[in-house]
């Protein structure tokens, strides 16, 4: 099989602590081509008709597919300052506690969202639909 050289993430943009973990994915250093796109969108549903819109998905360029706390862990091995972190992490001690900390981040992740004030991408995308923009008032200096 040929070396992975970009992966797709799959993630809850409802979900703020999806959202957060996503742009915080996006402003660390690449080793690969990374590309995001929002579960149940519709190029979601056009590119991984398979995939579970509930669950973090990753996809690789050569078809390899990556759920929950694998595809977290392929999440860091993706970046230069995490990739020993994710190897260290596939360790049969640390791939158990490993999967224990990300189920319990996940199956709380709503909550901690809200807990944190993490907003997610659809929250801020109704919030802009439901207010006009500003205008700026004519004349004034």
């Amino acid at each position: 099989m040929p070396p992975v050289t970009s992966i797709t993430i799959v993630y809850d943009a409802a979900c703020g602590l999806c959202t957060f973990a996503k742009d915080w994915i996006g402003r660390q250093v690449p080793l690969i081509g990374l590309r995001f796109v929002a579960a149940g969108s519709a190029e979601a549903q056009r590119a991984f008709p398979q995939l579970s819109p509930g669950e973090l998905s990753v996809v690789a360029d050569t078809g390899e597919v990556w759920l929950g706390n694998r595809g977290r862990i392929v999440c860091l091995w993706a970046l230069r300052d995490y990739r020993q972190l994710a190897f260290r992490l596939t360790s049969p001690a640390l791939l158990l506690l490993a999967r224990e900390a990300f189920a319990a981040v996940s199956g709380n992740r709503l909550a901690l969202s809200s807990a944190l004030r993490l907003r997610s991408e659809r929250d801020i995308e109704q919030q802009l639909r439901k207010g006009a923009a500003p205008r700026c008032q004519t004349g004034s200096r």
